[in-house]
């Protein structure tokens, strides 16, 4: 007993030399009922924006005579080789243009006659450089000079002018949120980043790999870039410095097999139903979907693979979800019109709901699947869990325009989306950001673990407590 009480005095004594740190005071993880109030107040706290339509509809409707000029005839496959003059190239920025003004939704949105008309200046002054032009460059100089306006449906030839901001996640280590910043799992307070003053746009709510409630440092840059490119440096108050280095981006790529769209599954307690396209053709599935997720009280609808297609697919699945009307438009932070005819009338107001629903997302994300989204935070006990999605809002994909010469093919569309512009909402090209950040790959595994840690179901074999 002598040599024990011998050997505790020689370790204490070796720590106190050494001193050795008590575990760090770490906040405590909140509960459900506190993480769902904190997240309904931030999704309340949206508004729709005030639109004076009238400024935005100041051209005639077009003809079908004339859309047909435009987007009519067989579209012929681009030859990047094609050899046009100085001339026809200038034709067909002339017929781009001309197209801009009769169809495009955004174009007073984007400024009208003035900024269009400086733009095309600017190109055809490009165009006198040489005296012809591949339809490569031709598509090249297209994408350099319309980089003016961001609009995530607009293409040409397929690429988009302006690049994707994609999420790049650094879990080196996981930090925690305090009264008066960020504090690292060890205890060690964050004083600074490099080249980062508002360190709450930095650090972003996720959930560990235990299914907890932590911060991680989630930088939104180009997509292509590769992970070693971004990197963080970060000090300390107790003078240390740490360089952390971001995970790759790895776009969310998992569909369901076959020709269907929809698949339900249990994940231990929790219904997940996945929707893999906005498709109006499956709208009797989508809508038992909604059903058998609301007989639960925690569910998940899967979004990470759907690229958009028809609004009408989140009208009925959240208006079955919420046992509300079926009949009436769901509730919009967005003001949606069509510049020719006028505002839509989308409704504007908060669905109660005493259940919770987990809405998994990723940068795939688009169009029609991203109107889900904005029509799911006027849900109470929303949870988005994932990765910030497309940012393809403002307008749609409705009109192909191949440019007669070099046969570009341009994509442009004929709506005008006004979304709140608000970085803790949405940005055109960024997208709509989720409640706690995790790469879409991890996304339903970590939902049902935090879930589980805060006791909204049990974890998968714990007892079950009999029934009273």
């Amino acid at each position: 007993m002598n040599g024990f009480i011998k050997s505790c005095a020689l370790v204490l004594a070796a720590c106190l030399l050494a001193g050795c740190a008590s575990a760090p005071d770490l906040p405590p993880q909140p509960t459900l009922d506190e993480l769902l109030a904190e997240t309904n107040a931030s999704h309340q706290a949206v508004t729709k924006p005030q639109v004076d339509a009238s400024q935005y509809m100041i051209r005639p409707a077009p003809d079908e005579e004339t859309v047909d000029y435009f987007t009519g005839g067989e579209q012929t496959a681009f030859d990047p080789d094609t050899v046009v003059t100085a001339a026809q190239a200038t034709e067909d920025m002339e017929y781009l243009f001309d197209a801009f003004r009769t169809l495009y939704g955004p174009y007073d949105f984007f400024g009208g006659d003035e900024t269009f008309g400086r733009h095309k200046a600017e190109l055809q002054a490009r165009l006198e450089e040489k005296e012809s032009w591949t339809a490569a460059e031709v598509q090249d100089l297209l994408l350099e000079g319309l980089r003016f306006f961001e609009d995530g449906h607009f293409a040409v030839n397929g690429q988009r002018p302006n690049p994707w901001k994609v999420p790049f996640f650094f879990r080196e280590s996981a930090f925690y949120r305090m009264e008066d910043g960020y504090i690292r799992e060890d205890g060690k307070r964050v004083a600074s980043v490099d080249g980062y003053e508002d360190l709450d746009e930095l650090f972003k709510r996720s959930i560990s790999p235990e299914g907890e409630i932590v911060y991680y440092p989630i930088l939104l840059e180009e997509d292509g870039l590769q992970a070693g490119d971004v990197t963080l440096t970060i000090h300390y108050t107790d003078g240390s410095a740490q360089t952390l280095t971001a995970e790759p981006f790895e776009r969310y790529k998992e569909q369901i097999e076959g020709d269907t769209i929809t698949e339900y599954h249990k994940d231990g307690e929790i219904p997940v139903f996945t929707i893999d396209s906005s498709y109006n053709g499956a709208m009797d599935e989508i809508a038992v979907g909604a059903i058998m997720v609301a007989r639960y009280p925690v569910g998940i609808v899967d979004l990470r693979a759907n690229l958009g297609g028809s609004d009408s697919v989140g009208n009925t699945w959240l208006r079955q979800y919420t046992y509300t009307d079926t009949e009436r438009p769901m509730y919009r932070n967005q003001y949606l019109m069509n510049v020719f005819s006028g505002g839509s009338g989308a409704e504007d107001g908060w669905i109660e709901n005493d259940r919770v629903l987990i809405v998994l997302t990723s940068k795939n994300i688009a169009s029609a699947a991203e109107t889900f989204v904005d029509m799911a935070h006027n849900v109470e006990n929303v949870l988005f869990i994932g990765e910030n999605t497309w940012g393809a809002q403002v307008a749609s994909a409705a009109y192909h325009v191949q440019l007669p010469n070099s046969g570009c093919v341009v994509t442009m569309g004929h709506g005008l989306f006004v979304v709140p512009q608000d970085w803790d909402y949405y940005e055109e090209l960024r997208g709509y950001q989720p409640d706690l950040w995790v790469p879409a790959g991890e996304a339903e595994e970590l939902a049902v673990k935090l879930m589980e840690n805060l006791g909204a179901v049990q974890a998968e074999g714990e007892a079950s407590s009999p029934a009273a």
